[in-house]
């Protein structure tokens, strides 16, 4: 029997706490688009 061997699975990035509150701020802020502001700092905006 053989054996492959098994790919580690991607993981998602773990962001600093201080970054999430940061977007967070920003996303609360009137006529802000959250998927620009998810690729303005680097975030897939389809998650």
């Amino acid at each position: 029997m053989k054996q492959t061997p098994v790919k580690p699975s991607r993981r998602r990035p773990n962001f600093p706490l201080d970054f999430k509150i940061c977007l967070v701020e920003q996303a609360l802020q009137p006529g802000v688009s959250i998927a620009k502001l998810a690729r303005d700092n680097g975030i897939n905006d389809n998650l």
